[in-house]
């Protein structure tokens, strides 16, 4: 375009230039330096730089997400969270609908509703907060206590202060710092949980400090009861975690105990409270990642768990435990597709663990698990899972115990 510009004027020039000139280098010379001073004066010498450039070309994720984002900029917090769903079979025909040693995906044959999950924080300067609701099965499972029922669930309330870049305080109700896997289907590769995860806690209500030097963490709290968003007593459960993080992963220590009340009858119509019933648990997590691309990743979830009860002073304690540990591995194969499994040991002797089936004392569990990514935040995760018990806790075809339990589900999960 600026060529064809300087051309026509060119031209203009050699129509109104004076054939004073006597030869033609004189006036070749005279055009040029019109046409330079014209170009000047019309600040056709500026270069464009948007005039050759081509716009690149946007994928469809692309586009999404832009029109996602520019939503989320007209409200006044960050907004996000998950619908999730799922169709699941336990190969028993009709002898039950029953999935065992599952607290979030329990139905078989049939077309099943997770959770909607909405979460909304802010953080201005130092001081921020969250509120985390949950609606359906999967966030009553997790939250069934004072203020949950099949409507709606407190999932997280809390607010936070941050007078340093190396300390922060939280108050409220929050997620536990506890264990792998997370209560959010999106935050974790398998759509299934683990036997560690839904027998350890799920979230805590009451103070913590978190404190991070360069790469180290270290957390320090004091709780209700596990998994309790209101206490009826001055027990408190205390947390503690110290973990190592770095580019390529990181590793973690952690710690939850107390005295957790209860009661015990003295006699048909009276309830007396007893002496202890502490539980501690303790718990290893850890994650690296691993390729040039870092495509791969490789983690572990160890934990132990211990009680001691006593009814009443004089009595001698009576201690039981479980045990659990836990292998994860997952590939990107590319934009679209992922694959990962986990593989699990789950040690209950004295039947303390409170979401596992039957009196087993061992179980293993092996799940297969895919990830297809359609469009912006809509995942497709089909998965297989064995679980295998050293009694018959589960049923076979014929209606009759068995040690296996195959299941086969496809979930869908959506994320913003």
């Amino acid at each position: 375009m600026k060529k064809s510009l300087l051309l026509l004027l060119a031209g203009i020039v050699s129509i109104v230039s004076p054939t004073m000139a006597h030869d033609d280098n004189d006036r070749i010379k005279s055009l040029e330096e019109k046409v330079e001073m014209l170009t000047k004066q019309l600040g056709l010498d500026v270069v464009d730089s948007t005039e050759e450039a081509t716009e690149p070309k946007l994928t469809l994720k692309e586009k999404y997400d832009a029109k996602i984002e520019k939503v989320k900029a007209k409200i006044p917090f960050d907004l996000s969270g998950s619908v999730d769903v799922y169709v699941q079979t336990n190969f028993n025909g009709k002898q039950t609908n029953a999935v065992l040693n599952r607290a979030f995906a329990p139905k078989a044959n049939s077309f099943e509703l997770g959770m909607v999950n909405i979460l909304m924080k802010k953080k201005v300067k130092k001081v921020g907060f969250v509120a985390d609701l949950g609606f359906g099965p999967r966030a009553e499972t997790a939250n069934n206590t004072l203020y949950a029922n099949s409507i709606i669930a407190i999932k997280q309330l809390y607010v936070s202060y941050a007078p340093a870049n190396w300390v922060e305080f939280t108050l409220g109700n929050f997620e536990t710092f506890f264990g792998y896997e997370f209560i959010i289907p999106q935050a974790n590769f398998n759509y299934s949980t683990s036997l560690a995860f839904q027998n350890g806690p799920f979230y805590h209500t009451g103070f913590k400090a978190n404190f991070t030097v360069k790469k180290w963490n270290i957390l320090a709290g004091f709780f209700n009861d596990t998994d309790t968003k209101s206490d009826n007593d001055r027990n408190k459960y205390v947390g503690a975690q110290v973990g190592y993080t770095a580019d390529n992963g990181g590793v973690y220590l952690n710690f939850v105990g107390g005295n957790e009340p209860t009661t015990y009858m003295v006699n048909d119509s009276t309830e007396a409270p007893v002496y202890k019933n502490y539980k501690n648990s303790y718990d290893l997590t850890g994650s690296i990642k691993l390729g040039k691309n870092k495509k791969g990743k490789l983690g572990v979830n160890a934990a132990y768990h211990q009680y001691r009860y006593k009814e009443l002073k004089s009595d001698k304690p009576t201690r039981s435990k479980y045990f659990t540990t836990y292998l994860y591995g997952q590939y990107d194969i590319n934009e679209t597709a992922s694959i990962g499994a986990r593989l699990g040991y789950f040690f209950n002797p004295d039947a303390a663990a409170p979401y596992v089936a039957g009196p087993a004392k061992h179980f293993v569990d092996f799940t297969l698990t895919a990830h297809v990514n359609v469009i912006g935040g809509l995942k497709l995760i089909p998965e297989y899972r064995l679980d295998y018990g050293t009694s018959n806790v589960f049923l076979n075809r014929k209606g009759n115990g068995s040690k296996i339990q195959n299941t086969l589900s496809l979930a869908a999960v959506y994320a913003f």
